[in-house]
């Protein structure tokens, strides 16, 4: 695997990017995959809790709250969300339909609240 000096020198070899915009653009790429990690921490965290729910309600005998079955119910949509997501990104034109959920406001159905920014 090539390290980041040698792909930052072979993108200024090419002559593709000026050496400044190089530096900008890798440090724009590593803040934007940094927020990407901490989101699917986020949902990970989101999705344990709720799994913590169901155990204690199926093995232990413990009523829900009617509020705890929103929050199960919200979360599995989230899951299933997230699911749909990494299927995308799998198979080919997944990007494509990626950015026509953007162009068409689809987004708040198809990615989790996590990956939406808020205003």
């Amino acid at each position: 695997m090539h390290s980041m000096e040698e792909i930052a020198a072979f993108i200024k070899a090419e002559s593709v990017l000026l050496d400044e915009d190089i530096h900008t653009h890798f440090t724009h790429l590593n803040s934007k995959f940094k927020d990407f990690l901490s989101k699917l921490e986020q949902e990970d965290e989101q999705a344990k809790a709720a799994f913590g729910l169901v155990v204690q309600s199926s093995l232990h005998g413990r009523k829900l709250t009617p509020e705890e079955k929103i929050e199960i119910e919200t979360q599995l949509k989230e899951v299933l969300k997230t699911a749909d997501l990494m299927a995308l990104t799998i198979l080919p034109g997944g990007t494509v339909v990626l950015i026509l959920s953007s162009f068409l406001k689809l987004n708040p159905y198809i990615l989790p609240s996590v990956f939406l920014s808020k205003p």
